[in-house]
């Protein structure tokens, strides 16, 4: 199977703060997938402002403030043979939609003194974890996160800065 059929990413900009370079978008999504050994995927990918993100929080979750990232997952099956205790993602089949705000990442970017663009990266890579089935509602479920951000990270070049929960 050709990785273009595995896993379908669909983008869609509609903000005007940061440059998007979709390919590595594209690219660094594929790879999120394949280093949790998810099985097949289709993820929409909306990259937009924080305006925008703050309907979408109060909408769905009622939270009343900006965020960076929201993702939802439509569906998930799961081959129980294909499952691994150490990757959440594996064996299943995900349908799923992330939201990122680039307003926010341009904003952080800043106090983290890295590139509205590694930002914007950490956000999807973020986003796509939560689909894969992690979490960050435990201080253990937050450093899984963490760890498992940083090992992608890593196979960049690239350190995430330091941040304060």
């Amino acid at each position: 199977m050709n990785i273009t059929d595995q896993f379908q990413i669909k983008i869609q900009n509609s903000q005007h703060h940061l440059a998007i370079d979709e390919a590595l978008l594209q690219e660094t999504a594929c790879f999120v997938l394949q280093s949790e050994k998810v099985a097949q995927a289709d993820i929409s990918l909306a990259i937009i402002d924080n305006a925008a993100i703050r309907e979408l929080n109060q909408q769905y979750l009622e939270h009343d403030y900006d965020t960076d990232v929201l993702s939802f997952l439509l569906e998930c099956q799961l081959d129980t043979e294909k499952q691994d205790p150490d990757l959440r993602g594996a064996g299943k089949t995900i349908e799923g939609e992330i939201i990122v705000s680039a307003e926010m990442a341009v904003s952080m970017s800043e106090s983290y003194q890295w590139s509205a663009a590694n930002e914007l990266l950490l956000y999807v890579i973020h986003g796509l974890l939560h689909l894969c089935g992690y979490d960050d509602l435990t201080e253990e479920e937050i450093q899984l996160m963490r760890i498992r951000e940083q090992q992608i990270f890593d196979q960049r070049g690239l350190t995430i800065p330091r941040r304060e929960e």
